[in-house]
């Protein structure tokens, strides 16, 4: 019995939303020190001010600029 496509593309989205302990365990141990240092002071920064408005991908940018003052700066003022 094929299972209808529509199925399969819902499975596949549900796997990417929420992907297995193992999968993400994996994929950290896997990650260059450099690449874990920049997510981990990413996720301090959206820790902190998520609240205030700041995205995910606003933390990482600041993180990888190095604009990391200029970003805790236009987020205190919100």
């Amino acid at each position: 019995m094929k299972v209808s496509r529509k199925t399969v593309k819902l499975a596949r989205r549900e796997k990417r939303a929420n992907p297995p302990l193992m999968q993400v365990l994996h994929r950290r141990a896997g990650e260059s020190p450099k690449k874990r240092a920049a997510r981990e002071k990413a996720e301090g920064l959206y820790r902190e001010y998520a609240s205030k408005g700041a995205t995910w991908a606003a933390c990482v940018q600041a993180v990888k600029t190095d604009w990391i003052s200029q970003f805790k700066n236009k987020y205190r003022e919100s």
